[in-house]
């Protein structure tokens, strides 16, 4: 979909720019465009609450700017209402209330006017951005005593890890696979079966939804989770990394990857049912 100042005529979407904001309504006629709520310019100013949709005149729409027009490429064309359906259905919206400016705003209601469907590609791209967001989080807690393995996920780490020897490593191994499982659902919204979790012929436990590294030192089980490669140590200082000292118990927290500089770290407890918190700077040297 292209936007160029051309002719309009009746059924067409049509926009204005008000910094970096769009305004969005239907096209009937120069005396009548259909809105969800006046363009928000200062004179304009309203709550949410009060914003219905509107006909007015083009300029009373235009605010004084640049009207430009949907110009849709063939494959919007086949998707798209005819105009006097697009028409009739903005025209039966008129004094309709519910505006949301993320989820129910003039773009939802053109687009659905058009298309049938509502959508927003300004909640798109916020979204966008923020799924694309830096995100490095480190789970750090003290392993309890006598871990069982129910809730272990998939069955192969289940087995993995029971066949450890060592009842002390077999037990942090354990809680470290929960905690990873709390880390998934707290920092990408993601159950640990739906995050693809799998061995690789190296040995390496590895997800095709986020990026992950756990380490047990002394008593204590670190989990760091990212949206791109990372390491953790509970024991020496990474190259590259991020190295912080926590101070009770005194231990050695290092992370490297690409998004280090952006770690957050938190402190976890229980053992079935784990909770989180996030750690201030007072508990690091």
């Amino acid at each position: 979909m292209k936007w160029e100042p051309v002719e309009c005529k009746a059924g067409d979407m049509v926009r204005i720019r008000l910094g970096g904001l769009y305004h969005y309504g239907i096209f009937v006629s120069e005396d009548e465009v259909i809105q969800f709520g006046l363009p928000p310019t200062a004179e304009n100013r309203a709550v949410e609450g009060e914003v219905k949709v509107i006909a007015t005149d083009v300029d009373t729409f235009a605010c004084g700017c640049i009207v430009e027009t949907a110009c849709l490429d063939r494959s919007e064309q086949k998707r798209r209402l005819s105009n006097d359906e697009t028409v009739r259905r903005a025209r039966a919206r008129i004094g309709e209330t519910g505006y949301n400016i993320i989820h129910n705003n003039c773009e939802h209601f053109v687009n659905e006017c058009v298309f049938g469907k509502a959508r927003c590609t300004q909640e798109e791209d916020v979204r966008k951005r923020w799924l694309n967001r830096p995100i490095c989080d480190v789970y750090l807690a003290l392993v309890p005593e006598n871990t069982s393995d129910e809730g272990i996920f998939p069955e192969k780490r289940k087995r993995d890890i029971n066949g450890i020897k060592c009842e002390a490593l077999r037990n942090s191994a354990r809680y470290a696979w929960k905690l990873l499982s709390h880390a998934a659902q707290r920092s990408f919204g993601t159950d640990i079966r739906d995050a693809g979790i799998k061995k690789k012929l190296s040995g390496r436990w590895v997800s095709d939804k986020f990026f992950f590294s756990i380490s047990c030192e002394n008593g204590m089980a670190a989990v760091a989770i990212s949206n791109a490669e990372v390491n953790l140590s509970l024991d020496e200082p990474l190259s590259g990394g991020v190295t912080k000292t926590l101070l009770n118990p005194r231990v050695t927290v290092s992370v490297s990857g690409k998004h280090c500089s952006t770690v957050k770290y938190f402190w976890a407890e229980g053992s079935s049912e784990i909770s989180s918190t996030l750690m201030g700077g007072k508990l690091f040297e």
